[in-house]
């Protein structure tokens, strides 16, 4: 196995931590909208999207195909073309 250069190493972590910022964000979300806040609703919302498409683009650096970032998290491209307005609500 060929060893990762430092620069792929940042890539990497930093695809991990927005996935992660991703996802608590949408946790955080969810508890707003339980608690009818519509306010907060929408900020981490907002956050979720932005923290989604920022591990989108992080794993497209690492060479990462979209089955592979479905894989590893079926939200992150949702929240990434939400992020960019190329997805539409149903």
């Amino acid at each position: 196995m060929a060893k990762m250069t430092k620069k792929q190493m940042e890539t990497l972590v930093d695809f991990g931590y927005c996935q992660m910022m991703a996802e608590k964000f949408d946790g955080y979300a969810s508890k707003a909208l339980h608690a009818d806040d519509t306010d907060k609703y929408c900020d981490h919302l907002n956050t979720c999207y932005w923290y989604g498409d920022r591990a989108v683009k992080a794993a497209r650096k690492l060479g990462m195909t979209d089955d592979v970032i479905d894989r590893v998290s079926v939200s992150l491209l949702l929240w990434s073309k939400f992020h960019n307005g190329q997805a539409e609500l149903i």
